[in-house]
């Protein structure tokens, strides 16, 4: 075992309950936080036991679950007077687990007590409980560690050492933690939590209180476009929202809460207490105020790409959807080409490029040649992909980007979906946890985000993302790309919110760059070139006519063939008893759909039989067909039916029988 996997499981074995937190650092590496710290020795082995683990800082949650309390001593924020004036005040620290840590401070860890909250007790004394937790040995931060004082270690670390227990509070110390804990909420709140005043000097004041608290102009941005459209009756123009975070996010924090071990649920909940007091979460508007204030799309690309929310680019291989992306993202990063002609928000554009580096470079290259541009440097490219579903990659993302920024990003592009996710494309679950991933991304920077993705294999997915429909679900628009025979069409297949533009045209064209290769040859790149609509000569329509008759008639076999994978998942279902999932759709496992297939198809071969079972087995195979029809998605140990007409008519049936 590593040193972190060692050390975490020793702290679990005494029933705390521990949690991964990023390596070199005090942000939890899970989505939840300290609600996802455990004392599973399982669970524990898969966070620290990899090499990557074995980076991780270890965390530990406070409060009933782990029966524990820590006292945070922060020596920057004067924690080391305040402790002294304390033990003066309330008597001396009994003797417990001490910690050293790596700001210089100190943790004393005691039994938990009913009744005992987190609670700020003096300037740099914290009352770590419930919904907290504290950062421990052997984590390190910027070179410094953690450790546990050596007559005080509650785990051992060497042979034979000697471990000590929790304290018990002291009564003394119990009635002034009690009595600090602050009962009254907030007051000034207006009693249905709209601001119909002065608008502007409401948010700007929420403004100020987060930034006081070390939130980012990003941070305070994202919470003020939601404030704005939940709290102020009659909301602000985007442009003077942004305007108002920009502004505050000048003046200097009073300190971060964020990056305190100490963050926890309750922080959260005190940082935000002023703006939820009293507030209903659902409320009416009388529709007189929307005539008020126009509420216009704001656009990155006019007509395209909306200013906030995700965008889909899809098509088959090679049609070109890398190319477009790429156009549109260097027009974004550069001073003056608008994309196509259209009015284009110019600004930083983050690229994170899931294929090769070089390539790309070629493209890129070949897209300043084109236009006459010599200065990218708001174009900002990824050396590789990450699996943006895994805990810590979003932070590594942001990270990436504050090293090289301190501008508003513009656009985030994401090529592709496939090379950015370690999950499952056809599980729900799996693509609203990657979608969770990227929405926090488009908040953090505060920018639209484009996914590349592929459409399915089979003739009937390919106008359409391939994998679960949770994808077409979770985005504002989406751009289908298709190319027949070197003509490329850039259509429009969904807009939430505005009226879907007219197609663009365009073909793949070949530049030559200013390099040469070791024989002294010219190398060349390629761009998107937008072109007029295509005509079709009469040769073409007739082998469009040809293709589309042959299409049809691939058509009626694969739906035919549908017809009986759909009737064989269904039989099976009211044979295994019609399950139902946790969302109440038709549900088969795995294995008795094996069971189904084995009794009544006689003429399957049990390999036959395996390779239907199989999503990977080629098109014309049960499973893979099912799912790339969308009928069906990945659930646990088997399938279900996602397709909501056929669920409801499986249902409706069952009811019956």
């Amino acid at each position: 075992m590593n040193e972190v996997l060692e050390a975490a499981l020793s702290y679990a074995r005494r029933g705390w309950r521990v949690l991964p937190v990023v390596e070199g650092g005090k942000v939890p590496a899970t989505l939840h936080g300290v609600k996802d710290a455990t004392d599973n020795e399982d669970k524990i082995r898969a966070w620290f036991g990899t090499e990557r683990g074995s980076r991780l800082n270890i965390g530990i949650a406070c409060g009933k679950d782990s029966g524990i309390v820590v006292f945070d001593i922060d020596p920057r924020n004067g924690g080391d007077h305040s402790w002294d004036f304390w033990e003066q005040y309330h008597g001396a620290t009994p003797a417990g687990p001490m910690a050293y840590t790596a700001g210089g401070g100190a943790h004393y860890v005691a039994e938990y007590a009913p009744g005992v909250r987190s609670t700020k007790l003096a300037d740099g004394i914290d009352l770590l409980s419930d919904g907290r937790y504290f950062v421990a040995y052997p984590s390190q931060i910027e070179g410094r560690q953690y450790f546990w004082e050596d007559s005080s270690r509650p785990i051992p670390i060497e042979d034979g050492d000697h471990t000590v227990a929790p304290f018990t509070i002291p009564p003394a110390w119990l009635a002034s933690v009690t009595a600090n804990r602050k009962e009254n909420g907030p007051g000034g709140i207006a009693p249905d939590g709209l601001i119909r005043g002065n608008r502007n000097a409401g948010l700007t004041a929420l403004a100020g209180a987060m930034r006081r608290y070390g939130m980012s102009e990003a941070e305070i941005l994202a919470a003020l476009n939601v404030a704005n459209e939940a709290r102020c009756e009659v909301p602000l123009p985007a442009s003077e929202v942004r305007s108002i975070a920009a502004s505050i996010a000048r003046y200097e924090p009073e300190g971060d809460v964020a990056a305190h071990v100490a963050l926890g649920d309750e922080a959260v909940e005190e940082l935000l207490a002023a703006s939820q007091a009293a507030r209903h979460d659902y409320y009416l508007t009388r529709a007189t105020a929307f005539l008020q204030q126009p509420s216009p799309i704001e656009w990155a690309i006019q007509g395209w790409i909306p200013l906030s929310g995700t965008t889909m680019v899809y098509g088959e291989s090679a049609a070109g959807k890398t190319f477009l992306t790429l156009d549109i993202a260097c027009s974004v990063a550069s001073d003056g080409v608008d994309w196509c002609g259209l009015r284009t928000r110019h600004g930083v554009a983050v690229y994170l490029a899931g294929e090769g580096n070089f390539g790309l470079r070629q493209r890129i290259a070949a897209w300043a040649t084109k236009h006459g541009v010599t200065n990218l440097d708001r174009m900002l490219v990824s050396n590789r992909a990450l699996d943006l579903d895994d805990p810590d990659a979003v932070a590594q993302v942001l990270r990436a980007v504050s090293d090289l920024t301190n501008e508003q990003v513009t656009l985030c592009v994401i090529d592709t979906v496939n090379n950015h996710m370690a999950g499952d494309e056809n599980s729900a679950r799996d693509v609203r946890a990657l979608f969770g991933a990227v929405n926090t991304v488009a908040a953090a920077l505060s920018c639209p985000v484009i996914l590349n993705h592929h459409v399915g294999n089979s003739q009937e997915a390919r106008t359409r993302a391939r994998g679960s429909s949770a994808f077409k679900a979770s985005l504002d628009s989406s751009i289908l790309v298709t190319n027949k025979r070197g003509a490329i069409t850039v259509s429009c297949a969904k807009m939430k919110d505005g009226p879907a533009p007219e197609p663009l045209y365009g073909r793949i064209e070949s530049v030559e760059l200013p390099w040469r290769d070791d024989d002294g040859v010219a190398i060349t790149g390629a761009v998107w070139s937008q072109t007029a609509e295509p005509e079709e000569t009469p040769d073409e329509e007739a082998q469009e006519r040809r293709e589309q008759a042959r299409e049809e008639r691939r058509d009626r076999r694969s739906n035919d063939r549908l017809e009986k994978w759909r009737s064989f998942f269904e039989r099976a279902w009211f044979n295994s008893g019609c399950p139902l999932d946790a969302e109440r759709a038709p549900y088969v496992t795995k294995v008795a759909l094996r069971d189904w297939l084995t009794a009544n198809q006689r003429n399957m071969k049990a390999s036959t039989i395996e390779q239907h079972l199989k999503a990977s087995a080629k098109e014309g195979t049960m499973i893979r067909d099912l799912l790339d029809s969308s009928y069906i998605e990945y659930d646990t140990n088997g399938w279900s039916v996602c397709d909501p007409i056929h669920a409801s008519a499986l249902i409706a049936a069952m009811d019956e029988r």
